[in-house]
């Protein structure tokens, strides 16, 4: 009997993206309730497998979270990062911490596109899942298109009241639109919120 070979996901995190969705749902939606990160896992690498493959095939998946912070353990800034660190590993995240940051102390990790070519050019991937809205990461799905690598792209959009502004938060126009498959996260979340075992919260 001939078994089927795993489908090999990369699953890429731009923490910048996640972290302003995470703290849109703890502070300005009305569930005031963290995104769990098993569980956002869980349902990225299910729908990669529905997308990607026939039923029958499973998917090896490694796990990257691109930090928008520099390491705490080298330049001494904590950031609520400890606490963060040890939920990540214990779902099977490799943290890679920011380099450069901007002057408000945070910004997307850019050395996410350099590695995932890495990945692309000496892992055998079959398929990219890459949660972001930034704008910066636009390329890499052209890139990865081109050395026939499929990318699934999980983006977030929302708006909030913040000290009587306006933020609106949408990705990124050219992002999705050089994914193979976009799928708007928040629609997902609000369409799970208080799904017993399927949500994408802590308390879902």
């Amino acid at each position: 009997m001939t078994t089927k070979a795993p489908l090999r996901v990369f699953f890429i995190v731009d923490g910048y993206t996640l972290k302003k969705a995470n703290d849109y749902y703890r502070l300005y939606h009305p569930c005031h309730t963290p995104l769990d990160f098993r569980a956002i896992k869980n349902w990225a690498r299910k729908e990669a497998l529905r997308l990607f493959t026939p039923v029958s095939r499973y998917a090896q998946m490694q796990c990257h979270y691109y930090h928008p912070y520099k390491d705490p353990q080298m330049y001494c800034h904590s950031h609520g990062i400890s606490c963060l660190e040890r939920e990540l590993r214990y779902t099977g995240f490799q943290i890679h911490y920011c380099e450069q940051v901007g002057p408000d102390g945070v910004k997307p990790n850019m050395s996410l596109m350099e590695d995932v070519m890495l990945f692309a050019t000496y892992s055998r991937m079959d398929a990219l899942v890459l949660l972001s809205s930034q704008r910066q990461f636009a390329p890499l799905p052209e890139k990865l298109s081109a050395m026939g690598i499929k990318t699934l792209l999980m983006g977030w959009n929302f708006q909030y009241v913040k000290n009587d502004r306006n933020v609106v938060w949408k990705t990124d126009r050219n992002l999705k639109e050089n994914a193979t498959f976009y799928v708007a996260m928040d629609c997902v979340a609000e369409g799970l919120m208080g799904a017993a075992g399927s949500g994408l919260f802590c308390d879902g």
